[in-house]
């Protein structure tokens, strides 16, 4: 009679710490079902497991703040009104005058191979219209072999009268007014404006006979922000 009763207790106790056993673990999993996906799930404090963080969460948080961090430094700028500045481009201004001469050509009227061709700065379009910039100056320089290449006879009218020997090169460019009044006759002149906004340059172009001023071929070309910038801080003087 005795043993029957102690195994009825055994029993029982052992039916009781399943069903404390189950609970747990029913709880315990129901907490992991709650956690969001991508986040660390925290043990429970009743388990009695402890997580200890290692070098790659460390690592992994620091990366986090630092994208973060970043972001906030940086901030969002609408491209349509800051303009597009990419880290890294392979286009130069000489594929901007290569396109802008095979457009001018493209619409060429009564231009022969011997017509005589001087090619010179683009300026701002402004009251004067006597204003030029860091662009003007090289796309125009840029333009005398783009032209050459559909075979006119382009002409330097920058040319001094005579070769300067110095002792820093020998030179024969001049823009002495004076010492350039002696210029070879030309037909047309290739010449243009520049109209600048926030996101770049519009480039307008055209070739323009000397003896009736007739325009005998005209293009437009739009030239980006970060293009110009670049060039304008190569061009600074050093301090």
């Amino acid at each position: 009679m005795m043993s029957r009763t102690l195994l009825v207790v055994l029993a029982a106790l052992v039916l009781n710490g399943c069903s404390a056993s189950q609970q747990g673990w029913a709880s315990w999993f129901e907490e992991n079902d709650a956690a969001v996906p991508g986040q660390q799930v925290q043990v429970p404090v009743s388990s009695g497991l402890e997580y200890r963080p290692d070098s790659r969460d460390i690592e992994t948080v620091q990366a986090e703040r630092g994208a973060q961090q970043e972001t906030t430094d940086r901030g969002y700028r609408d491209p349509i009104r800051s303009g597009f500045s990419p880290a890294q481009t392979h286009k130069r201004l000489n594929d901007y005058a290569s396109q802008l001469a095979m457009s001018l050509m493209d619409n060429a009227t009564r231009l022969t191979h011997q017509d005589l061709i001087g090619v010179a700065s683009f300026v701002r379009l402004n009251r004067s219209l006597q204003e030029t910039t860091v662009l003007g100056n090289q796309l125009s320089e840029y333009l005398i072999a783009e032209l050459q290449t559909f075979g006119l006879s382009v002409v330097d009218f920058k040319l001094a009268s005579g070769l300067a020997v110095t002792p820093y090169g020998d030179l024969a460019l001049s823009r002495d007014g004076v010492d350039l009044a002696r210029q070879v006759a030309m037909d047309h002149i290739v010449t243009g404006t520049l109209i600048e906004d926030a996101r770049g340059v519009r480039v307008n172009a055209r070739i323009i006979a000397v003896d009736n001023r007739q325009i005998v071929a005209s293009a437009t070309l739009y030239i980006p922000a970060f293009m110009v910038t670049s060039l304008n801080q190569h061009a600074a003087p050093a301090p």
